[in-house]
């Protein structure tokens, strides 16, 4: 008996990939922090005109495109933390049933050969809810589909997703890799780093264009300067990374030079730089420049070491722009006494020395960003699990 022919195999696979993943329109989810969702739906509709939105839930919106929607949708979006690629839906009450239903699904069409796989799961309601018994049975059901029991060597990684919800498992596979908020510049962190998509989103409440001048007063690591600056410059938020639909075997190079073509950055320098950011830690100061320089934002981005109290509107821009801050709060800003003190301090700097400039500051509580004389609007986000609140309004004259 003679082995079958690989080029024949590769050819039926590759008509099995374009008849079942390519040709026909896909279900999708983005994943965003609770809050986000509105932000994450505009852009979704701004970005990826030919995708239909299919619902809004507590952290997510379910859409519907072609492939190479996700490919846009990962490359332009601020706001998501990920995007899902739904696989297949099915009753499972028995251990058993999911086993059998998961190895009857065509991995051979999402999985490379050889990856890596891991499985996140979630349950609610249903009798199968220990998830680490679920995660090894969908885990080994790929193994046995794909004719390989290795469950953690090989490259490159792919996450897929099971969601058990009243007995019925959705299978969804990652499409974007790493968390999105991983933009792919910064090096270094600060003590509790701001997320890039969270900043994406304050800029946007803010009304942040690009256009204007912009202040980060307490940068830190510098979160808010270096997403302002790709916005101001025009480069996408995934421009500097990979995301793992690039190994899928659906992938589609050339679709994806024509994306990244489209959306490429301008040439063109600006004329100087319009977002100042400061920070009385010189170390954090020096390794934001340090990144700027690197990833060629020089004329976007200027950083210098300097305590909030010495930093006024006036001498950065003759024209009022956006403050941004995102002040120490939990421990690091100790008692709830000094955390008020501390909090007034600032609504009473921002009054004195940003008149006319729009005002964007995070806080823990919706009581100590309300500050004196700023009458704001509120918005609440979740970050790494905990509420916070948002408040974005006009400085008087």
């Amino acid at each position: 008996m003679h082995p079958p022919n690989s080029s024949h195999t590769d050819a039926a696979l590759e008509r099995r990939i374009k008849r079942r993943i390519v040709g026909p329109v896909q279900t999708f989810f983005a994943v965003t922090a609770p809050g986000l969702e509105t932000l994450c739906r505009a852009e979704l509709e701004r970005h990826t005109e030919a995708v239909r939105i299919t619902g809004v839930a507590r952290g997510g919106i379910a859409f519907e495109g072609r492939l190479h929607d996700i490919y846009g949708a990962n490359l332009l979006c601020r706001t998501a933390h990920r995007f899902l690629m739904r696989i297949d839906e099915f009753r499972a009450e028995t251990f058993e049933a999911l086993s059998r239903k998961t190895r009857a699904v065509a991995w051979e069409l999402y999985l490379p050969p050889g990856a890596a796989v891991d499985v996140k799961v979630s349950a609610h309601r249903s009798r199968l809810y220990h998830s680490d018994a679920v995660a090894e049975r969908v885990l080994n059901a790929i193994h046995h589909r794909m004719a390989a029991d290795n469950a953690t060597g090989g490259r490159p990684h792919q996450r897929i997703h099971a969601r058990l919800d009243r007995d019925r498992c959705l299978l969804s596979i990652d499409s974007s890799g790493a968390n999105l908020h991983k933009r792919g510049l910064r090096t270094a962190g600060g003590r509790a780093p701001l997320r890039e998509t969270l900043a994406a989103a304050v800029l946007m409440r803010a009304g942040y264009t690009g256009r204007e001048a912009l202040c980060d007063p307490m940068c830190g690591s510098g979160t808010f300067a270096i997403e302002a600056a790709m916005m101001a410059k025009q480069i996408p938020p995934g421009w500097f990374r990979a995301f793992a639909f690039q190994d899928w075997p659906s992938f589609r190079p050339s679709r994806w030079r024509h994306i990244r073509r489209t959306a490429a950055p301008p040439d063109t320098p600006l004329p100087r730089p319009l977002i100042r950011a400061s920070d009385r830690n010189a170390a954090a100061v020096r390794q934001l420049q340090a990144t700027v320089s690197a990833h060629g934002l020089d004329d976007a981005v200027r950083a210098e070491p300097r305590d909030f109290e010495r930093v006024a509107g006036a001498a950065l821009s003759p024209a009022a722009g956006v403050v941004v801050l995102n002040p120490p709060y939990g421990r690091r800003l100790g008692s709830r006494r000094t955390a008020e003190q501390t909090y007034q301090a600032i609504g009473r700097h921002l009054k004195s020395a940003f008149k006319g400039w729009k005002a964007a500051v995070l806080a823990p509580s919706r009581r100590l960003a309300e500050l004196p004389g700023l009458r704001a609007r509120h918005h609440v986000f979740s970050h790494g699990g905990r509420r916070v609140h948002l408040m974005v309004g006009k400085i008087p004259q």
